[in-house]
């Protein structure tokens, strides 16, 4: 199903436009990104679209969110549905939210599986931050993380301007700090896997690069271990 018929589906429903629609599975078709991971759906709207390209390249989107997602009317339930989609995508009500499950997909074993994370969810340091690094471990090498809502912080938000109680709960330099954006910052582009950084209005992207300095330096210390091993123990570590 292409952009212009889920928009059909979805008309005006919050919160992907369809200028970024087109974006989104645009870049998804250029990079042959197929398996999606996506961390926050609020209604669906983005996993529509994003599922739709997934669909086309033969790929799959697995989307997480919490519970009250359900409640929401449309939901992603309904929306998968009315295009065709829902065979295409694994959603997640998460009670713990979406770092809860990422952890139950790294006990899988399954290693890396995904070849674009979409975070749109949490904002704050310390969700997106931990979002980001279990994320990486389930990141293909070659694949992209894109960050929504770059220039998120408490200060600007229209959901706490309406909360003021809850927003004077935190400090004046938690509520000013735009944290998503401290996590591109510090946490990715520092990271030495990473590279070909770039913010296009409200999103900031990052590609894990196939082959890192540090990469080829985790994989060369592995070899150099088993050669050793196998020198001085004949017939031990055999099995990679």
């Amino acid at each position: 199903m292409n952009v212009e018929n889920v928009k059909k589906v979805v008309k005006d429903v919050p919160y992907m436009s369809l200028a970024q629609a087109r974006h989104m599975t645009g870049f998804m078709k250029e990079h042959r990104l197929k398996d999606v991971l996506e961390l926050g759906f609020y209604q669906g709207v983005s996993s529509c679209y994003i599922a739709g390209a997934a669909k086309e390249m033969g790929g799959r989107l697995t989307t997480i969110d919490l519970p009250a997602a359900r409640n929401r009317s449309p939901n992603i339930t309904e929306l998968l549905d009315a295009c065709g989609l829902t065979d295409t995508v694994d959603v997640y009500f998460e009670l713990h939210g979406f770092n809860w499950r990422m952890m139950k997909m790294l006990e899988d074993g399954k290693g890396p599986r995904f070849d674009l994370v979409y975070l749109d969810g949490g904002h704050t340091w310390e969700v997106t931050g931990f979002a980001f690094l279990l994320a990486d471990r389930l990141l293909r090498a070659g694949g992209w993380v894109i960050l929504d809502d770059i220039d998120w912080s408490y200060a600007t938000s229209t959901k706490f301007k309406d909360d003021p109680e809850t927003a004077r709960k935190f400090t004046e330099d938690y509520r000013a700090t735009r944290q998503v954006r401290k996590v591109f910052e510090l946490l990715i582009q520092q990271h030495p896997e990473y590279g070909d950084f770039r913010i296009e209005k409200n999103w900031a992207y990052a590609h894990k690069l196939a082959a890192s300095p540090w990469a080829r330096r985790a994989a060369e210390a592995r070899t150099a271990t088993r050669d050793f091993i196998r020198r001085i123990l004949p017939g031990a570590a055999r099995s990679d």
